[in-house]
Order: C-alpha cells, then sequence, then structure tokens
C-alpha cells in the first residue's frame, strides 16, 4: 500500500511539473510549449507636425492587442495634427523630447507586465513634469457590471502607488488563442475557460485619447 501511495504522489507530482514549466512529456518530450508566436511591435516616428506637440505611446504586450491599440491611438492623435512616436516600452530610451506619454500594458494574471512598472518607476519624475496618461487592456473589462470594473480598477492600485497620472483609461481587450503559447492557450481557453474575441470598443478608446492629447 505505501509503495502505491508513493507511485501516486510520484505521478502527480510530475504531472504538475511538466505542466509548470510548459513541457510535453510524451514520447521523450519535447520543450515546445513555451515557444512564442509571432508578435507585431509597431515602431513609428513622426516627423515633426510644427505643433510643437510631440507625444510618445509606449506599450506592453503580452499578446499584440495592446500593440495595436497604441498604434491606433497613434492614428487618432496623427490625425489632430500632433507628432506621435510608438515604442515598445522596454525600447524607450528618454522621454525629454515629449510634452505628453501615454503608457500602456497588458493585464497578466491581475497585474500589469513587469517592463510597464520598470518604466514607470525608472521615468517616475520625468513623468511628473509631463501630461501622462496610462492605459490597460484587460479581458476582465469585457463585462460591464460594477464588480468587474471594481476588480479591474484594482490592477492599477501599484502603479498609482508610484505616480498620479493625468487620466487612466481601462479598456478591454482580446483573447486570440493563436496569439499565445501553447502553455497560456491551456490554461486561458481550457481551464479557465475565457471567452475567445476581440472585445475592444474603439469608440470608448479613440474618445479616450483625445481627450487627453
Amino acid at each position: 500500500m505505501a509503495e502505491n501511495n508513493s507511485r501516486r504522489k510520484f505521478l502527480k507530482t510530475g504531472c504538475l511539473t511538466a505542466l509548470a514549466v510548459g513541457v510535453t512529456v510524451c514520447g521523450g518530450g519535447a520543450l515546445i510549449a513555451n515557444i512564442k508566436p509571432k508578435i507585431d511591435l509597431p515602431q513609428v516616428t513622426s516627423p515633426d507636425s510644427g505643433s510643437g506637440k510631440r507625444v510618445l505611446i509606449a506599450y506592453a504586450t503580452k499578446a499584440g492587442s495592446t500593440a495595436e491599440t497604441a498604434a491606433r491611438m497613434a492614428e487618432t492623435l496623427t490625425k489632430k495634427g500632433l507628432s506621435v512616436d510608438v515604442l515598445p516600452i522596454d525600447r524607450v530610451n528618454d522621454i525629454s523630447p515629449y510634452e505628453t506619454v501615454i503608457a500602456g500594458s497588458a493585464i497578466r494574471m491581475g497585474n500589469v507586465l513587469p517592463e510597464f512598472k520598470t518604466f514607470i518607476e525608472a521615468n517616475k519624475a520625468a513623468l511628473e513634469k509631463k501630461t501622462f496618461g496610462l492605459f490597460i487592456m484587460c479581458l476582465t473589462l469585457k463585462e460591464t457590471d460594477e464588480a468587474s470594473r471594481k476588480k479591474a480598477d484594482t490592477f492599477l492600485d501599484p502603479i498609482r502607488a508610484i505616480i498620479k497620472p493625468n487620466s487612466e483609461g481601462q479598456f478591454a481587450g482580446v483573447m486570440n488563442p493563436d496569439n499565445l503559447t501553447l502553455m497560456d492557450r491551456t490554461i486561458a481557453v481550457t481551464m479557465m475557460k475565457s471567452p475567445v474575441g476581440d472585445f475592444r470598443d474603439w469608440n470608448q478608446i479613440d474618445g479616450w485619447v483625445d481627450a487627453l492629447a
């Protein structure tokens, strides 16, 4: 009996470990579960529009939708005659040329992405002297009830402890399994039953960024 219990414990532990590290253990095993699909990371540098206002939109993306949203925001502001640069947030070296900075992050497991928080911490003093807006993209906001809104609002608490932005945007995101690793897809779609689809409200997003800059 002790031997059987030990074997069951071993098998259970082995399965959990395999899931945690994203390893497929069939037929010798292959490290495929963490292979990342190719995600477009837009980088846009706009010429001087002559308006005297230059805007930076920096984004931290997990599966591409936050990057797409940043690019859309840039289009909206460019139509207003502003000069807008778009960069992945971990590729921003200097924010001094910008009058307005907008930073956005995907939400993963209830948290902003690490590179987003790192950017805020590193540039806190400079951001406090600019018009600064931040936004998040999360599936929680697919639901419009008060409980979902309150839950999503707490995701920004660690950032609010660092800096008080001029404006915050909280938007519903996207669930596209094709842009996830096998492990993330298994967790999100199969285990957590996350809804699949694009839940962004572009009128809401366009209105927010237009009012900010």
